[in-house]
């Protein structure tokens, strides 16, 4: 049977929910990381904010210490959680540090980026953690708490 390839365009505007996991680079001296959706309803948004994972955990508490910001924005990824990550490094979430893109420029950095769409969905407490980190960010814009459903 021929394998049908579907555009990441295809993938994205259809596909995307809060939750959703892209891989891209967001700017072309960056390599790719793992990005989650948040927003509630992304296909009706004007914006995409996406939380980014990162393995880097000690710079992440040092930034929470610094500007004195709420413990439960920084969250730890269990190991199975996501089992796309490296199961050699530990990942976590700074929920101070939102991306935002208009849908068309998230498609052209994935497609840039030799990125992808096809990630299975965060686990639902790992997506509460992340909402409730992002809801007690006073780095975090009230319209991008609303459109996030918090």
């Amino acid at each position: 049977m021929p394998r049908i390839i579907i555009p990441n365009e295809v993938k994205v505007k259809v596909g995307i929910e809060q939750g959703c996991v892209y891989n891209f680079s967001p700017d072309t001296a960056i390599p790719n990381h793992y990005f989650i959706v948040l927003n509630k309803t992304p296909k009706d948004d004007e914006e995409i904010y996406l939380a980014s994972f990162t393995s880097n955990k000690e710079g992440v508490l040092r930034f929470i210490e610094h500007h004195k910001l709420d413990e439960k924005t920084y969250i730890e990824v269990e190991k199975g959680d996501c089992p796309f990550l490296s199961s050699s490094k530990e990942s976590c979430i700074n929920c101070n540090q939102l991306r935002r893109y208009e849908i068309q420029k998230l498609i052209e950095r994935i497609d840039a980026s030799n990125g992808s769409c096809n990630y299975p969905k965060v686990p639902e407490t790992l997506l509460k953690k992340i909402l409730e980190g992002v809801g007690v960010s006073r780095m975090i814009a009230k319209a991008v708490k609303i459109a996030c459903g918090v």
